[in-house]
């Protein structure tokens, strides 16, 4: 290789060089220097998003359904307590009323 070649060689390398980095300023310059960032995007979803909106009335809604279930866990217990005392007392009645019918059936005989 002669050293012209090589001279061209070299000339082509820098001027390839030179134009991408030309290539990157304008790109920068022209739009990345206009993208949003990361810290922007959580700022506009912590305080613009329509979530951020509705937030209060979906943090009222879940304190009302909480207490709303922990009303009807105390009725259902209740029930359930109201439930085994009627079986006692229909036991109770259904062991009365064969004293009964056995009392009846003797008094016949």
């Amino acid at each position: 290789m002669t050293p012209e070649i090589i001279n061209n060689f070299w000339q082509h390398v820098a001027s390839s060089a030179v134009s991408v980095i030309i290539t990157l300023v304008v790109f920068w310059l022209g739009i990345m220097r206009n993208m949003i960032t990361k810290d922007e995007v959580c700022e506009m979803l912590d305080n613009h998003s329509p979530y951020m909106r509705d937030r209060q009335m979906i943090m009222d809604r879940l304190a009302m359904n909480k207490d709303m279930l922990t009303d009807l866990s105390k009725t259902l217990k209740q029930n359930a307590e109201v439930m085994t005392e009627l079986k006692i007392q229909i036991a109770m009645l259904s062991t009365t009323l064969e004293i009964f019918q056995n009392k009846m059936t003797n008094e016949r005989e």
